[in-house]
Order: structure tokens, then C-alpha cells, then sequence
């Protein structure tokens, strides 16, 4: 059986997260009576796409990785909009809500043109796999653990961890909780956005060390 093309696989996950995006932000709007989510709506928004568009694989553009990336960002701002939209009709912050999802949309383009770019070399698709690994599931895990642990003790749990914020899915999962937004601070949207670009720039870098008879 013949496999996939990578295209055809980075279609299906842009619109698997385009699908979970969605569901949440519109059966709010929908279904005014119903509260689906007591958080920020444009936080889960943004979540699957965070989840599933720097998923590591094999989809090297050889048109650049700044196609896919655009288009990732592209189609993350409707849901995001929306469900900004739902979160300033609940009275949210304007200013606050306009910087964090700005950065988030920012940090979302920035994984993904990591991802899109890390393919160009044996050792960039190692180094992203990696970072993917580490800055992803693995720093959501140690969170978890970190304060599953201390509950299963029944002693107390561990204080906050702003250094977390590197990994985009703990960070936006903080923002999507209960008053979550009012307590971000700009120094996690500062580390947040650092660790994308740090991954983006470690596969610039593997990216350009080609060899001869792989550069086009």
C-alpha cells in the first residue's frame, strides 16, 4: 500500500485542527444559553492548533517553509477571532486579550515554520524532532507529574513554574482556564515566544548546513 504524501498529510492535520478549533468557540455562539467552557474561548481556540501543527514529520516544501506556516496562521484566525470574540462579549480585557492572542497566533506561526522547514536535513528533522519532543509532550508531562504527585501524597502541591511557559500547550491551557488570562504576564509571553524562535532558529541553522548534493 502505497503511503501518504506528505501534502496530503498536512491537509488532514490543518483540518483536524481546524474541525477542534471550532467546535467549542461556535457551540458557544450558537448556543448562548449553554456555557461549554468557563475559560477563554480564543485560548481553546488556538489549543488544537498548537497540538497538531508543529507535529514533527516528513512535508518539505520545496517552495519554502513559509507557505505552510502562512497557511497554518491563516486558518488558525478565524476560530481564534471568534472565540475572542465570545471572550470580550464576557467581558474580558480588550487590551490584554488583543496582546495575548496576538503573541500566541505569533508563537503558533513561528512552531510551525520550525516545522515546516525542519525536513531540509537529516539533522534538522533530528534537532526539531527533539526540541519537538522536550518543549511539547515531554514539558507538559513534567508538569503534570510535578502536580499529580504532590496530590496523590495529599501534601502540597508545587507553586507555579513560569519557566513552563516555554512549552505553548501548558501556557495556553493557563490562559484557557478561569481567569486564567488576567493571570499571565508578559513575562510568559516573552518566554513563550522565545522558545519557538529558538526552535526555529536551531533548524535554520541544521537546515543551511546542507550538503552539496542535497541543496536544490
Amino acid at each position: 500500500m502505497p503511503s501518504p504524501r506528505p501534502g496530503t498529510v498536512r491537509d488532514a492535520t490543518l483540518a483536524a485542527a481546524f474541525l477542534l478549533s471550532i467546535l467549542v468557540p461556535l457551540g458557544e455562539a450558537l448556543l448562548p444559553s449553554v456555557s461549554l467552557a468557563r475559560g477563554s474561548l480564543a485560548a481553546l481556540a488556538l489549543l488544537p492548533w498548537l497540538a497538531l501543527a508543529p507535529l514533527p514529520g516528513v512535508r518539505h516544501d520545496p517552495t519554502g517553509p513559509a507557505r505552510g506556516a502562512l497557511l497554518a496562521g491563516c486558518l488558525a484566525l478565524p476560530p481564534l477571532c471568534l472565540g475572542a470574540g465570545v471572550d470580550l462579549a464576557r467581558g474580558a480585557d480588550a487590551r490584554v486579550l488583543g496582546v495575548t492572542s496576538a503573541a500566541a497566533w505569533l508563537v503558533l506561526v513561528v512552531w510551525s515554520l520550525a516545522a515546516e522547514g525542519a525536513p531540509r536535513t537529516p539533522e534538522s528533522r533530528s534537532a526539531f524532532a527533539v526540541l519537538w519532543f522536550l518543549l511539547l509532550p515531554g514539558a507538559s508531562a513534567l508538569r503534570f507529574a510535578l502536580a499529580w504527585v504532590p496530590a496523590r501524597a495529599s501534601s502540597a502541591a508545587p507553586g507555579r513554574a513560569p519557566f513552563f511557559a516555554v512549552d505553548p500547550l501548558l501556557w495556553c491551557h493557563r490562559w484557557g482556564r478561569p481567569e486564567g488570562l488576567a493571570a499571565l504576564d508578559l513575562g510568559e509571553l516573552a518566554l513563550a515566544l522565545c522558545g519557538a524562535l529558538l526552535v526555529f532558529v536551531v533548524v535554520r541553522v541544521l537546515g543551511r548546513q546542507a550538503s552539496p548534493e542535497r541543496d536544490p
